[in-house]
């Protein structure tokens, strides 16, 4: 079947901190891919933007002793201006602190809610405010950390929703049988049965203790769970549940492209919320490896990230873009450094593709007066 149209996402970024080169990676990819579709008469939508809401959001904005709107409308602009640079053109930018968004995410909950996939509890545990993330650690430790940002956690003990995750188990992996393609590639698709074959627990979707997001419907001393809200992006930022935008049905499903870190958001809980409301699931979850220097995880947390604003002193956008779409193999960890970008600047493009294009445009200019030849169908062939 022919292809007619073609949606892709990046995860929307986190806005305690400014943009780095990891979040450059995932949004040059996407970029790339929506620029070859497009050159190919594919009818494509490229979608990115920040999440805006939860704990860290109101840790970061106190910690600069600003009001949280005007420290996320700061980053936000400093995201924009440092894709901007990179030549990404994206067609919608998505913030989850925009009202129709927020109109989104209410009706899903409604939905969810009628259906009976959500009912209220008790929830007691290690929480992230990183990860925003709930962490399984050893009960026998004092003071827990966690292991992909190595700091402490939180013991939070609250009222809170839960979403019937425990109910989806057989349906997402009846998901995974019959549509191998969903979640790509094999090893993350492998990694994930295995998750949930070993068994879902219901999710806390709510919170009391956070006051920077979307209220619950009907109960507003509840702040809907961040990961809930931010997931909706994805149909929100086409139109589904507001009238803002009327793309829906245009373009979903979408290839999501994610970082293997938030695999399970994307793989597990994400369509197991659009199963709950029956909505159609996405296309593919594209998984790639993580950005790596020092051998650790690069991120603002632990203060090891390649920030974009010294690239674009030192380095052009075609070096920059060439770097990451060469040096790391899509789906791999990858290891990044100065240097490395300096020697593919230099072997790669100076000395391998410049020089190639020299001789090139030298050959043209010589024996063919300037004027490329232009071959007819089939006149290619090999000698012998």
């Amino acid at each position: 079947m022919t292809e007619r149209t073609f949606y892709i996402t990046t995860p929307i970024y986190y806005v305690n901190a400014e943009p780095h080169l990891g979040h450059a990676y995932t949004t040059l990819v996407a970029d790339t891919l929506t620029r070859f579709k497009r050159q190919r008469g594919i009818d494509s939508f490229f979608l990115t933007g920040t999440d805006e809401h939860g704990i860290n959001i109101e840790r970061a904005a106190e910690k600069l002793r600003v009001p949280v709107r005007q420290h996320i409308d700061k980053i936000v602009d400093e995201f924009k201006a440092s894709f901007a640079r990179l030549g990404v053109e994206y067609d919608r930018w998505v913030r989850t602190s925009d009202p129709y968004h927020e109109r989104t995410v209410q009706e899903i909950w409604r939905l969810l809610d009628q259906n009976g996939h959500i009912y209220k509890g008790n929830y007691e545990g290690w929480f992230c405010g990183y990860c925003n993330e709930f962490k399984d650690v050893d009960a026998k430790t004092e003071q827990p950390v966690c292991p992909t940002h190595e700091k402490p956690l939180d013991r939070i003990a609250e009222e809170s929703y839960f979403f019937r995750l425990s109910a989806f188990q057989q349906p997402l992996l009846d998901l995974y049988e019959s549509r191998p393609e969903f979640v790509q590639p094999d090893v993350r698709r492998n990694e994930v049965i295995s998750f949930v074959s070993s068994g879902l627990k219901d999710l806390s979707i709510s919170r009391v203790s956070v006051k920077w997001g979307i209220p619950v419907p009907g109960d507003p001393n509840h702040t809907i769970y961040v990961w809930f809200d931010a997931l909706i992006n994805y149909i929100s930022a086409l139109g589904w549940g507001n009238e803002t935008y009327h793309d829906f049905d245009r373009y979903w499903p979408a290839l999501h492209l994610v970082g293997k870190d938030i695999l399970r958001f994307h793989a597990v809980y994400w369509p197991a919320f659009l199963m709950g409301a029956g909505i159609e699931l996405p296309r593919t979850v594209l998984v790639h490896g993580m950005l790596l220097r020092g051998g650790q995880k690069m991120g603002k947390t632990l203060g090891n990230a390649i920030q974009l604003e010294v690239l674009h002193r030192h380095f052009s956008n075609d070096q920059i873009r060439y770097y990451l779409l060469r040096e790391v193999a899509f789906g791999q960890d990858g290891e990044v450094t100065y240097e490395g970008l300096i020697d593919r600047a230099n072997s790669d493009l100076a000395d391998g593709l410049g020089n190639l294009a020299s001789r090139t445009l030298t050959m043209v200019r010589n024996y063919f007066g300037g004027n490329p030849p232009r071959l007819g169908a089939g006149a290619l062939f090999l000698r012998g």
